[in-house]
């Protein structure tokens, strides 16, 4: 095997990808996909507006990556689907974007824009960063908070937080956030609070609720701010260094927010 195939394939065990499917992106125009460029594949039939629109998407989220980072040391081939059953597969159940270690997004037909390509490639940007028991150690509520605020996405912004406050919707309060340390933790947290129901929600005309990533983009907005791009960057560099991350967060962290 070339190394390049070996380091997809490790990316890949990285992620937490739980279903074989997810490794037929190392091979995507043999599953239906065709390269527009060599950071982009879409479904076959895609059209040629559509394939521009989304070259132009992935140059703003490398701009976005780049505004939080200072400089962008991932890239990630992006995979776009525009359809259910191409998205199912490549393994992508329920999710609007997935993420394989550093190197593969996958994109579903809700989330074809910039928004949710930058939301990935910060994941694929932090995990770059990272040694690997940094990023072991790394809560995935911090991970997604990071993407959340990034990413700019009008589904998890500050104005959708005031809406789940104005409509009682329940939401995960801020010691309860800190919890969902793991991936399983942080999907359990994203059923129980009813993000996975908003299909059914969609279909009887009600609106989408999106409370545990809202949460987290209304954790880490301030932080970020807080700290700016050279307080992230040495945050990175102290956790590689093998600082603790509950002592480095909380040194920088105002409770006043919530």
């Amino acid at each position: 095997m070339s190394r390049p195939f070996l380091s997809a394939l490790l990316a890949l065990l990285l992620s937490g990808c739980g279903s074989l499917a997810g490794l037929k992106l190392l091979a995507p125009e043999t599953h239906g996909l065709e390269s527009v460029s060599p950071s982009l594949y879409v479904e076959i039939g895609t059209d040629s507006e559509t394939r521009r629109r989304l070259l132009e998407d992935i140059d703003r989220a490398e701009h976005a990556v780049e505004a939080a980072y200072g400089s962008v040391q991932s890239h990630p081939v992006v995979h776009v689907c525009l359809t259910e059953s191409c998205y199912a597969t490549f393994g992508g159940h329920g999710s609007r974007a997935k993420v394989y270690g550093g190197r593969l997004i996958l994109i579903s037909p809700h989330g074809a824009n910039w928004h949710y390509i930058a939301h990935e490639w910060s994941h694929a940007e932090m995990l770059s960063r990272l040694t690997l028991a940094a990023w072991w150690s790394l809560p995935q509520w911090f991970d997604e908070g990071i993407a959340v605020a990034v990413s700019d996405a009008p589904e998890n912004s500050e104005a959708h937080w005031q809406f789940l406050i104005a409509a009682n919707v329940p939401r995960p309060t801020r010691e309860a956030l800190t919890t969902f340390k793991s991936l399983s933790q942080w999907d359990d947290a994203v059923g129980h609070y009813g993000e996975k129901k908003n299909q059914e929600r969609k279909a009887k005309g009600e609106p989408e609720i999106r409370p545990v990533y809202t949460a987290a983009g209304h954790e880490l907005r301030p932080w970020l701010a807080a700290v700016g791009r050279e307080g992230l960057l040495r945050f990175i560099a102290d956790l590689n260094a093998g600082a603790g991350f509950a002592s480095l967060y909380t040194s920088h962290s105002d409770p006043t927010t919530w």
